[in-house]
């Protein structure tokens, strides 16, 4: 039996550095049992998760308190990602991260909303001097929420190594889940793969559960080259999440050929996220299909060998067996046992080997008022797709390649009218054929993007201001009960930029929540005289339309 290895990957990682006490454990940060919704390294469209997200029953507003003693290194208040993030640095050499909140605890809000008002932002990126902000374990520091591009109320919780800044995994310091479930995998695909790492799809393969929890597939009759992939998914107890695994083995003959355990990871592994999906299907079909054979341009800190690829090699008229283990952090495993048959199956798939594009050249395609620049590597592998223009839009097919590097589209727009050059730009279309406002360069008549994806893009126009409404108030009327004020923001198509609100001339401090469209102020923050008062909303979106809101209410203090 021959394997292809490859030799281009990181040597074999440390689980810990000497700063880092192995297995020493923390407290919770929540005080209710941790039910999982999402696991450490498991693969999300655009990273690997640097954490463990934590269950809140559904709700807003838990408590959340310090694992261990240690002091506050980092505030972060971001409409998007982690939204209301904490860093606390602890004298271990760990640092944890708490991320989502609703708010922050009393002390901490106090610091970081005075930083607000004095530089007249919501958005924040505070870090405090050693000492300024000391925390003991158990100490309460915030209230889970949903803030940032949180999909839902949970706790996201990390641990670093204070020296890499190196994500480690949670569950290795001593948290307490209950999980007595096997990993289940639900389908296991067959892939032709050649030597400068592409791919062909040859077969879904047929897998049948046995009586001991575990699986066996149907053989498998082909010859050369070949690769593996799965869909599946881990379940912990009084938990419906469908998760990510701990580790995975993949055994030729008895060999180890891929192999990986989620103990530590590094945010660079994120670059080469789309090479370790089969990504036709990952990002057209949202069918998640993780490939157990690796691409020769691609580095993980996580794969525990570095010289073994999964590719495999299927001789005519031989036999093989093969075995895939899965297994999730308590020990749980999954087997799925393989059996291979060298039979020469041509038919089976078609490699197309003429190539539109190959990854080692630069190339410049003019369409009419239209061009495309593909740089050198801007692929992965070379590739094949049609390019197509009709009136102002580009095609550029489906987005079934991962890019590696951005490559640029120019649109010439002479001849279009005043208005057209002051508030048009390049737009990404929608599957439901709606633009997206992108970010546009504009020199004289030829306005350029710079974008990593496979679709379609055209020219539009955004001349609609954004608008804002009341939710919990009317003009002109007393509210004296009210703790805060809640509007609602919207803007059509390029999205809303900034928001700058006043009462009475003083600025005051929105909280945009850009899920629900909302923007809410604390009467708290301020102590305005009683009586009548004047609410003043101004808001730009990113195209550079102005609206102002402006209404009267009063209220006592």
């Amino acid at each position: 039996m021959k394997y292809l290895y490859r030799t281009k990957f990181i040597q074999i990682i440390f689980f810990f550095t000497s700063t880092i006490i192995c297995g020493q454990n923390i407290k919770s940060p929540l005080k209710i049992p941790i039910n999982l919704s999402g696991t450490f390294g498991e693969l999300r469209n655009t990273h690997f998760h640097s954490g463990i997200d934590i269950k809140t029953k559904g709700k807003i507003g838990l408590k959340v308190y310090s694992v261990d003693d240690g002091n506050i290194i980092r505030i972060r208040i971001d409409k998007g990602g982690y939204g209301k993030s904490l860093y606390i640095k602890h004298p271990n050499g760990i640092i944890s991260v708490y991320a989502h909140l609703k708010k922050f605890s009393k002390k901490i809000e106090s610091h970081i909303k005075s930083l607000q008002y004095k530089n007249k932002t919501y958005e924040i990126d505070e870090f405090p001097e050693t000492g300024e902000l000391n925390v003991e374990s158990g100490d309460l520091i915030g209230y889970s929420g949903n803030t940032g591009s949180s999909s839902g109320p949970h706790l996201h919780f990390e641990l670093r190594d204070s020296k890499t800044n190196e994500p480690l995994n949670p569950l290795k310091f001593g948290l307490d889940v209950i999980d007595t479930i096997k990993p289940k995998i639900n389908s296991l695909y067959l892939y032709k793969v050649y030597s400068d790492g592409s791919y062909d799809f040859i077969e879904k393969i047929k897998i049948k559960k046995i009586k001991n929890g575990n699986y066996i597939a149907s053989p498998i009759k082909q010859t050369g080259m070949l690769g593996i992939g799965i869909n599946y998914f881990d379940k912990q107890n009084k938990s419906y999440s469908k998760n990510g695994i701990y580790s995975i083995d993949f055994m030729m003959e008895n060999l180890s050929i891929f192999n990986y355990q989620m103990d530590r990871i590094s945010f660079d592994d994120k670059k080469f996220l789309n090479l370790m999906v089969d990504y036709k299907n990952w990002f057209h079909k949202k069918k998640r299909i993780q490939k157990l054979f690796v691409h020769p341009k691609s580095k993980y800190s996580f794969l525990k060998t570095s010289d073994l690829s999964g590719i495999f090699n299927i001789s005519k008229d031989k036999k093989y067996t093969g075995n895939i283990e899965l297994k999730d952090y308590l020990g749980n495993k999954t087997s799925l046992t393989l059996s291979f048959e060298g039979v020469t199956n041509d038919s089976v798939y078609s490699k197309i080997e003429k190539k539109l594009i190959h990854t080692e050249f630069e190339y410049t395609f003019k369409l009419n008022k239209v061009s495309v620049y593909f740089p050198k590597q801007t692929f992965y592998n070379s590739v094949r797709f049609n390019i197509k223009k009709k009136d102002d839009t580009l095609d550029l097919g489906k987005d079934i390649h991962p890019v590696r590097n951005s490559f640029e589209i120019n649109f010439n727009v002479l001849n279009k009218d005043s208005l057209f050059i002051k508030k048009g730009f390049i737009a990404k279309l929608n599957k439901k054929n709606n633009p997206i406002y992108l970010k546009t360069k504009k020199e004289n008549s030829n306005w350029s993007i710079k974008t990593n994806k496979l679709a379609r893009y055209t020219l539009s126009i955004d001349t609609i201001a954004p608008y804002v409404k009341a939710i919990n108030f009317k003009k002109d009327k007393w509210i004296s009960d009210l703790k805060k004020l809640k509007l609602t923001i919207k803007d059509d198509i390029s999205g809303v930029k900034s928001i700058e609100g006043t009462i009475n001339g003083t600025w005051i401090l929105l909280e945009h929540e850009p899920k629900n469209n909302t923007i809410t102020y604390d009467f708290s923050d301020i102590n305005f005289k009683s009586g009548k008062h004047l609410l003043s909303i101004k808001v730009l979106d990113l195209n550079g339309n102005k609206y102002e809101y402006k209404t009267v209410f009063y209220k006592k203090y």
